[in-house]
């Protein structure tokens, strides 16, 4: 089978197409694959390194509102599209699967009017103007909540979660103590808060999260932090104008690679977070207890959506960003921190609310798809 993945502009919409081309790499050895990625995107430096063969297309994002650019942006996609169209006739695909962001819609579009199957990745609780756009020409929207089918037309979902890398759970035998000693600071025994924003980081939880480290640290947490590739200089030299960095016990990073990621979900006793489901999806199969903070300015406000379903469930508690403070980060963390029984509950609620074989699933139902169009 010849296949192409697609996505781009964010690691929520990149690491999910690669797990799914791991997915079918996994369940058949022999599959083709390329990734149809933007030309300035993350995806151009991510995908090559994967070892999965890449080929950039004319992409702009599309804006909230209409605007002066909103011409340059319809005439980006539409060279997209027909720039996508003739690799996927080169390449000679058999289906195509999407996994978001704008770069997805020129893809997804020409596999669709070229009469390739064509399946759709939406999971947010909320669906996004591009995958709200592409349903209408899938042949499956491969969904992370039940109750998101009805923004769908007819049958065509399928619940699935979200596709992640299997290397994203550090292996069984690793610690939580073992997992701590891999990142310098961190002490092995000490409760544990990770701060994730997000692949690109989130400054205004960086800010809050530096008022909250004094206190986190007289009360026995520390902090290991991603702080973002385009934070991390601010945040550090923050950290250092306040003396953070001399005493242990606050670790920031600008951005955790796959050998570190497992291990800083496995270190971590809670996750600050924002409410991207790439994130959500990644802390649930490793059984964390989650605050999460959407970003406010996300389209539809589809972050808090996802939120208040995690927190429904159990697994997470919802903290509004406009009304989030250094001392209400503390209080909520030691709440955890004070009551292991509760924070178990958490993990536990977490955990079963993952679909660690979300990869699988995407990756069957588009094998599924290729061969009843073989036959």
């Amino acid at each position: 089978m010849r296949i192409v993945v697609t996505g781009g502009g964010s690691g929520g919409h990149i690491f999910p197409a690669l797990a799914v081309a791991e997915g079918l790499r996994r369940l058949l050895p022999g599959v083709e694959l390329l990734y149809i990625g933007g030309s300035t995107g993350m995806e151009c430096q991510i995908v090559p390194r994967s070892g999965v063969p890449f080929q950039a297309v004319t992409a702009r994002k599309l804006q909230k509102l209409v605007s002066p650019s909103t011409f340059g942006v319809a005439w980006s996609l539409y060279q997209g599209y027909r720039e996508a169209k003739t690799y996927l006739r080169a390449f000679r695909a058999e289906a195509v699967i999407g996994t978001g962001g704008y770069v997805a819609a020129a893809a997804t579009l020409a596999g669709a009017h070229l009469g390739l199957p064509t399946i759709v990745v939406a999971p947010d609780m909320i669906a996004g103007r591009t995958n709200r756009m592409l349903a209408r020409k899938a042949r499956r929207v491969c969904i992370a909540f039940a109750a998101a089918a009805a923004q769908y037309p007819g049958s065509k979902t399928v619940l699935t979660g979200l596709p992640l890398r299997s290397s994203i759970v550090a292996p069984s035998q690793v610690t939580p103590a073992q997992a701590r000693c891999a990142f310098d600071g961190l002490d092995a025994a000490k409760f544990t808060l990770l701060v994730i924003g997000g692949s690109q980081g989130a400054q205004a939880v960086n800010n809050l999260v530096l008022d909250a480290i004094p206190a986190l640290g007289n009360a026995g947490v520390q902090v290991l932090h991603q702080t973002g590739v385009r934070n991390f200089e601010a945040v550090h030299a923050d950290a250092e104008r306040r003396g953070l960095l001399s005493g242990g016990g606050y670790l920031p990073a600008a951005f955790f690679d796959e050998t570190q990621v497992p291990l800083a979900y496995r270190a971590a006793d809670v996750i600050l977070c924002r409410g991207g489901m790439s994130t959500l999806s990644e802390l649930t199969v490793n059984g964390l207890p989650a605050l999460i903070v959407p970003l406010p300015t996300a389209y539809a406000d589809h972050q808090t959506a996802n939120a208040r379903a995690l927190e429904s469930l159990g697994g997470a508690t919802h903290l509004p960003e406009i009304s989030l403070s250094a001392e209400r980060i503390c209080t909520e963390v030691l709440a955890l921190k004070d009551d292991p029984s509760r924070c178990q509950r958490m993990a536990e609620a977490s955990y079963a609310a993952g679909r660690p074989d979300a990869a699988d699933a995407v990756a069957r139902e588009v094998i599924a798809l290729v061969s009843i169009c073989r036959s």
